[in-house]
């Protein structure tokens, strides 16, 4: 108990010998109130202590050794005390709303633990920490956070299935200088004769191009196109291979029609 005490900055806290154990007065936040009495009973190892938790208005003569507190704030957290089994956590009404308005997502954590009547016939009705209400607060939690990922991950890809469709990506052109004649065939669909056909323009990515003529060998290779590339294509059917150009010789076809390194 006195380590977990000691861990609070002493300018945030006050412990005063009461009459039935040991107030302690905490000048923070509610959420740091509240780990701390659930620190005090969940300590393996030790007797178990009987918690009570409160947030109200007090009375304090000073700070040092022989400073006296009183008030409704530390009578109704003595209530609490008494009433809560040992090795338990009972908060009052009061701090169960301060909780809810500065942290709501740990006051769902507080289930109802009852009402009870002192000597004074006055109610108390106390609430307390629910693992089972926690686990779900987790689970809730980790619910969120994939559902936020995925939200995330829907709007990325509608996004750039609207940048598509509203700004699609310019085409392609390929030029064809095609003797005496063929016709032009890409990823398997027909675009005509060349001559008279001159170019064909061609969505960016991956494609196959195929030139057939009547009486010789086809010509068939593969391109990759970026956005508004621009290619030409030079064949005379009987010649060993094309020439193709793209603001530049390309490597990969003069090397597998035997031109160049």
């Amino acid at each position: 108990m006195r380590l977990a005490i000691a861990r609070v900055p002493p300018g945030e806290r006050l412990v005063l010998d009461a009459e039935d154990g040991v107030a302690l007065v905490h000048f923070g936040e509610p959420l740091r109130a509240y780990e701390l009495a659930k620190e005090l009973c969940d300590k393996p190892g030790e007797e178990a202590v009987q918690v009570g938790l409160n947030h109200g208005p007090l009375a304090v003569t000073g700070r040092d050794a022989d400073a006296k507190v009183f008030g409704d704030g530390l009578a109704a957290a003595a209530a609490a005390a008494r009433f809560a089994p040992p090795g338990r956590l009972f908060v009052t009404s009061g701090f169960a709303a301060a909780l809810e308005a500065t942290r709501p997502d740990r006051a769902m954590e507080l289930a109802p633990a009852g009402e009870y009547t002192d000597t004074r016939v006055r109610m108390h009705a106390f609430y307390t920490p629910d693992p089972a209400r926690r686990a779900v607060r987790r689970n809730r939690f980790a619910a969120y956070a994939l559902a936020g990922m995925l939200g995330i991950l829907v709007l990325g890809v509608a996004g750039r299935e609207a940048i598509r469709r509203y700004f699609p990506p310019r085409p392609a052109v390929v030029f064809l200088d095609v003797k005496p004649r063929g016709f032009v065939t890409v990823d398997g669909i027909s675009h005509g004769k060349a001559p008279p056909l001159q170019q064909v323009e061609l969505p960016p990515g991956r494609h196959r191009i195929r030139i057939t003529h009547e009486r010789q060998p086809p010509l068939e290779f593969s391109v990759d196109l970026a956005p508004g590339e621009q290619m030409t294509v030079s064949h005379t059917f009987g010649k060993e291979a094309p020439k193709v150009t793209a603001g530049g010789l390309w490597r990969d076809l003069k090397r597998k029609f035997g031109f160049g390194p």
